[in-house]
């Protein structure tokens, strides 16, 4: 009996050790098929591989060569899932990686951070319907890039300030330390560097008090010649048309023996149609001044944002006079501003106030700038090509990341640029539901962080304005 049961462990240790071999057998070769799928590029067959290596070991038995091959495939297949939005296989690679947590590296958590983050703005602000494809469903939108490269940079950033901050408080303690321990021996010496800190305080305190009023001053005599201008404008639209007088009546912005910049000299290049020069252009030209300024108001109603047609339009003009554009120009360009969001008087208005909005509804906001076309049969035919670069580009981007078109740098109309930057800086500085109120130069802070949307030219224009 002894005997038989001897002869039979001997053939149960036999078959597993058969098993065993066959099975190790079996977990190499799909070690080395993951490892040429990861070479050829077919990372998703190398992620299937390399998972059914590693169900084949326990944490304990995990070979190093494994670990390693794993991690790299891993990784990779996160970074092809992160360019297709593939989020169908990211669901599948986290839940991997809860089951293999040895294989959560920094850059592979790194990585799965920044495709979650994709993730959620896709939930959040929708996808184009029109776009079939779910590898490319965020393209729609590429501002979504630019702000999660800035959300990354802002995220460096405040690492960087914070570990700043830290070596400059210690070297603030061991600094007051030194200094306490000396008082006593250097009373004297102490109180005589205070008296010549708080001399050189008070100075820079003056200058700086200097500074600010004569910006204040300057801001408030171009403000008054700008409401010298509309008032001349208005004027001239309620006259007759053989009392209507010319734009050069306008007034300038400054006197002639202002020691300010001359600006409005006309010498920067628009390639609009010159100004108008018999009495039916003049006419014309104040008709259509009048006409854009009751067409703003009615956007603004649309919108709900009150005055925000006059608001940019008055920022056009003003940025435009201070480019050293001509009076008649800038004047066109601010009529251009008043009427820049005409599109969303075809959008019903229930759309344009509700707080969620649906994929399609999003659709119809961002096709605003299409629609707008339709609405300037008003204007005359020489205008209205500068009507049309204004209405239907001032949502492109210097980077090229805008709508419709994509245009990028100098091919962007210089009318939609300015619109561009004076419609955000007034967003920015005036009330909203959703957050506080920018002071201006925290406004014009906000768009220096955003380099590929605004032309840095403008906005070192607005700068000197506020």
């Amino acid at each position: 009996m002894n005997s038989r049961k001897s002869i039979l462990l001997v053939l149960v240790l036999l078959m597993a050790s058969s098993l065993f071999a066959v099975d190790s057998t079996l977990t190499d070769r799909y070690l080395n098929a993951a490892n040429e799928q990861y070479s050829a590029g077919n990372y998703a067959k190398a992620f299937s591989y390399i998972n059914t290596v590693l169900g084949s070991y326990k944490d304990a038995t995990m070979p190093e060569n494994a670990t390693i091959i794993a991690e790299m495939i891993y990784y990779s297949y996160l970074g092809q899932i992160k360019e297709t939005r593939d989020f169908q296989a990211f669901a599948l690679v986290k839940e991997r990686l809860i089951a293999y947590p040895f294989l959560s590296s920094e850059r592979i958590n790194r990585t799965v951070k920044i495709i979650n983050t994709y993730e959620a703005q896709d939930v959040a602000w929708g996808s184009d319907p029109n776009k079939s494809s779910p590898g490319v469903a965020g393209n729609n939108n590429p501002a979504l890039h630019s702000t999660l490269e800035l959300q990354l940079a802002l995220e460096s950033v405040r690492k960087e300030v914070t570990d700043a901050e830290g070596k400059k408080q210690d070297a603030y303690q061991t600094a007051l330390a030194q200094a306490t321990e000396a008082t006593g021996r250097n009373n004297r010496l102490v109180i005589f560097g205070l008296f010549i800190l708080a001399g050189v305080c008070f100075v820079v305190f003056i200058v700086v008090i200097l500074n600010l009023l004569v910006n204040l001053k300057n801001q408030k005599t171009q403000n008054e010649r700008f409401v010298e201008t509309l008032k001349v404008v208005s004027q001239m639209a309620r006259l007759p048309a053989s009392q209507q007088v010319g734009i050069e009546a306008l007034p300038g912005l400054y006197g002639a023996d202002s020691s300010m910049r001359m600006i409005g000299s006309g010498t920067a290049a628009t390639g609009l149609p010159p100004p108008p020069a018999s009495e039916a252009d003049k006419a014309e030209m104040a008709e259509l001044a009048r006409k854009c300024r009751e067409i703003g108001v009615e956007i603004d109603q649309a919108t709900g944002r009150k005055n925000n047609s006059k608001n940019v339009a008055e920022m056009v003009f003003k940025l435009a006079q201070e480019m050293g554009i001509g009076q008649y120009e800038s004047m066109l360009f601010f009529s251009v501003g008043m009427v820049y969001d005409i599109g969303f008087l075809e959008i019903d208005r229930d759309i344009l106030l509700a707080d969620n909005l649906s994929d399609a509804q999003k659709l119809e906001i961002r096709n605003h700038v299409k629609q707008g076309l339709a609405q300037l049969s008003f204007v005359p035919e020489k205008y209205l090509s500068v009507f049309a670069d204004g209405v239907l580009m001032h949502h492109e981007n210097i980077d090229g990341s805008g709508y419709p078109e994509g245009l990028s740098g100098a091919r962007i109309p210089l009318i939609a640029r300015l619109i561009r930057v004076s419609e955000s800086f007034i967003a920015l500085i005036s009330k909203r539901s959703y957050r506080e109120i920018y002071d201006k130069e925290s406004a014009v802070a906000e768009l220096r962080k955003k380099p590929g949307l605004y032309d840095s030219e403008i906005i070192d224009v607005l700068e000197r304005l506020i």
